[in-house]
């Protein structure tokens, strides 16, 4: 599957938030909107579970 393009991508997320962007703040905004793509992209990896959190305390067992 092709990559969206992260202008579109990007303008379509604002018209879904309604949020307009002045134009002299749109590089600098399109900047972080692509720089949080590839933190997307990061934190989309599913975790080894030697390092999910989840498994990192154990319980003791109670009385059943």
């Amino acid at each position: 599957m092709p990559e969206p393009d992260p202008e579109a991508e990007f303008d379509m997320a604002l018209a879904r938030a309604g949020v307009v962007v002045p134009t002299e703040r749109r590089a600098a905004m399109m900047e972080s909107f692509r720089a949080w793509c590839e933190m997307r992209k990061l934190l989309n990896e599913p975790m080894p579970l030697a390092t999910e959190p989840a498994f990192g305390l154990t319980q003791p067992a109670g009385p059943r």
